[in-house]
């Protein structure tokens, strides 16, 4: 598994988290308990930008043609 598959794996955790807490919020009733919910699907939503931006980062670099090719001397 490379690095690419792992942040795909790493992101989709993190928003099935921010969906789980996001419907947690919604059913709890204590005002407390809901903040707490609240707060930690924001948190995951900034973890979602996070590995977005680190996933487009490395989609958008060209990959060395000596990568696909080892022999090939540039």
């Amino acid at each position: 598994m490379d690095t690419l598959d792992l942040l795909y794996d790493a992101l989709q955790t993190k928003m099935d988290n921010q969906k789980y807490y996001n419907e947690q919020a919604i059913l709890i009733t204590n005002p407390m308990v809901k903040q707490l919910f609240i707060n930690l699907r924001d948190e995951e939503m900034q973890h979602i930008e996070m590995l977005q931006k680190k996933i487009n980062s490395i989609e958008g670099k060209p990959f060395p043609i000596n990568k696909i090719i080892p022999k090939i001397q540039i």
